[in-house]
């Protein structure tokens, strides 16, 4: 659609971005060829509307101060395209064949009123918000300006020189004629066209039916008071009110309550009385083609359809304005939240779902700023901003916060703040939307309360599954230690090697005291595997290892994940190259701890997921307090994985909170 902005898709985190080959609009397509029968029809139209213009007239040279068929040639080409300009010369040839009048005039007039009509469609047709009904102030304008001024113009000043030319009319007759010509034309395509336009769609509005009668009333008046005008048809008593600018309260009435296409038919009425009466020398015009060769006519019927179509077309808009604010209405007394303010913040208005919420009344917040509903921050549930919140930022914005109801009780909020501008890009307004989020926090935290259930209960049940069946192991093992005492120095061993899986498994470890130490996990589980597998470990901790435990809650799981890191560097690289190597350091964050496994050997394509047993290291990792990172080093495949609280707590910060 012309004007509408086309936008070009949000590029996301992580997306390719592709090359952009900017479209190019498709052209408009050109209107379909006029049917035959279509321009027979408008070509016979065109000559009735000709002859019934000209033939009362003939003789008094009145033609040319109101021309319908201009007026009519415009609306074809408006309604029907280009094609109709077929319709509209060959009506006019014929016409001016019928009437007797000679080729070279002819020919010239018809061209003239032809190139009248397509130029003045054109210009309009290329308007960028141009509509056919002319019935919007915009329209009305324009039609002024480019369908009378200067297609109307061009018309007079091609046929006049065309005449001048070929002799029909002197040089000193060419200023008068060009002039009368160009009024003729205006004065037609101003009371013509938009009553052809608009006629379609008034039949079509629903309310039309609902204005017939006061419709009638207003013609029939105004018919009455043209007759005592405009002719004789009145006492001498009445002479001194028998005034034609009564006719511009007939006109207002009309425009304010008939519409365009009622102002313009009651033009056209008042217009046919007024040349009448002028023709025959009688009413408020008696005296105009005497004194002024019809100008005063003319120009009182131009006044008057400017008042009266652009009355009219003020009123449209008026009535789309309250339809259009009557939509606002209803969309603003919506369930979220609303608030409006100045480019100060002072709120200007609220709706209703935002006083519910609040607990204010509307005296109450009208005025103030948005500020008084914040949440103190030393109250709020969650940290907040310690410097004050923005209210008035230069751009849309949107965030969370902590309100307070008016009875003291604090509530979660989604905000979304957008600055209103008007056409000089100076910020005019804000509009504040506010959300209770209470529900979805509810919502959100009953979710992670059940995955942390989910969580426990499997960490439980493996815990539980693998000391059952290491104990089972453990027992048939010293019964076999029984029974073969020969046997007694490996069967130690085997049993020794099962005890140090269970440490790794965090089993032992977890039973015989609440805290597990991270650097005893660490040096157990490497202790164990080394042994297992005969692949020398080496275990890095420095002499200022700030001692910190593994909460109970995650001792299991962070053993698991242990046991898998350390087991996939010796299954790949390390057993083969006999090299492993551990190293406990500081972590990035303050207060976390960071363990480097390292083998040598290459990370392969794919992902470290997928890779040995990663995958369940991606589904025991804790969701908060753990990170995985690996790195290739030259030859070394690497590992790091970073923990700090809630996973983990440094013994030290624990020793002097409790102090």
């Amino acid at each position: 659609m012309p004007g509408t902005a086309r936008r070009r898709p949000a590029q996301y985190p992580g997306a390719p971005v592709l090359p952009h080959t900017p479209k190019r609009m498709p052209p408009r397509s050109p209107p379909a060829p006029a049917r035959p029968l279509a321009l027979a029809a408008a070509a016979l139209l065109y000559m009735a509307v000709v002859t019934m213009a000209s033939s009362p007239l003939h003789g008094n040279g009145l033609n040319l101060l109101l021309c319908p068929a201009s007026g009519l040639a415009l609306a074809l080409l408006l309604m029907g395209g280009p094609h109709m300009a077929t319709s509209v010369l060959v009506g006019s040839l014929l016409t001016q064949a019928a009437s007797g009048t000679p080729p070279d005039r002819a020919i010239i007039e018809a061209l003239a009123a032809t190139a009248s009509a397509s130029l003045g469609a054109w210009l309009l047709r290329r308007q960028p918000d141009f509509e056919a009904q002319c019935a919007t102030f915009a329209g009305c304008r324009r039609l002024f300006a480019l369908g009378c001024c200067v297609g109307g113009g061009a018309s007079a000043l091609a046929g006049s020189t065309g005449l001048l030319l070929t002799g029909q009319i002197g040089a000193a007759d060419w200023t008068p004629h060009a002039l009368r010509w160009w009024m003729g034309d205006a004065l037609g395509i101003v009371l013509v066209t938009p009553l052809i336009l608009s006629w379609q769609r008034q039949l079509q509005r629903s309310a039309t039916q609902y204005r017939i009668p006061e419709g009638t009333l207003a013609y029939v008046l105004t018919f009455l008071a043209g007759l005592a005008i405009f002719s004789d048809w009145h006492a001498h008593a009445l002479d001194p009110v028998a005034n034609a600018y009564w006719m511009f309260l007939f006109i207002t009435w009309a425009g304010v309550r008939l519409g365009m296409f009622g102002t313009v038919g009651l033009l056209c009425m008042i217009a046919l009385q007024a040349l009448w009466g002028t023709s025959h020398r009688m009413g408020f015009f008696a005296r105009d083609l005497d004194g002024s060769q019809g100008f005063g006519y003319w120009s009182y019927m131009m006044i008057l359809a400017l008042v009266g179509m652009s009355l009219a077309a003020y009123m449209a808009e008026r009535r789309h304005q309250k339809a259009a604010l009557r939509v606002a209405a209803i969309a603003f007394e919506c369930q979220e939240g609303l608030l409006i303010t100045d480019e100060r913040s002072v709120i200007l208005q609220a709706n209703q779902s935002f006083l519910r919420t609040s607990g204010y009344a509307l005296h109450e917040v009208l005025g103030r700023t948005p500020h008084f509903v914040l949440a103190p921050p030393d109250a709020a549930p969650e940290p907040m901003p310690p410097a004050p919140v923005d209210f008035a930022p230069a751009h849309n914005l949107q965030r969370r916060e902590w309100h307070r109801r008016k009875s003291g009780e604090l509530f979660p909020v989604w905000i979304t703040l957008s600055p209103v501008r008007n056409h000089h890009a100076r910020i005019t307004h804000y509009v504040l939307t506010l959300t209770d989020i209470t529900d979805l926090r509810q919502q959100e935290e009953q979710r992670r309360q059940m995955e942390q259930a989910h969580r426990e209960a499997l960490v439980q049940e493996v815990h539980h599954r693998i000391k059952n069946n290491l104990q089972g192991v453990m027992g048939m093992l010293r019964t076999l230690d029984q029974k073969h005492p020969r046997l007694h120095g490996p069967i130690n061993q085997v049993i020794g090697q099962v005890h140090s899986i269970a440490v790794i498994h965090g089993l032992q470890g977890s039973t015989t005291a609440d805290r597990v130490r991270l650097s005893d996990l660490i040096c157990a589980i490497a202790g164990g595997i080394e042994s297992l597998w005969n692949t020398p470990i080496h275990v890095d901790t420095p002499h200022w290892w700030k001692a910190c435990y593994v909460v109970p809650a995650e001792a299991v799981p962070v053993a698991l994940v242990l046991n898998e890191l350390i087991l996939n560097a010796v299954k790949h690289g390390g057993k083969a190259q006999q090299d492993v190597r551990i190293r406990l350091h500081d972590g990035l964050q303050a207060d976390s701890v960071q363990i480097t496994i390292s083998n040598p050997g290459r990370w392969p394509e794919f992902a470290a997921e997928s890779h040995g047993g990663l995958g369940l290291v991606a589904a025991l990792m804790p969701r908060n307090g753990a990170q995985l990172a690996r790195a290739q080093m030259g030859e070394w495949a690497v590992l790091h994985l970073e923990l700090c609280s809630p996973v983990i707590h440094l013994e030290s910060s624990d020793a002097s909170r409790h102090a």
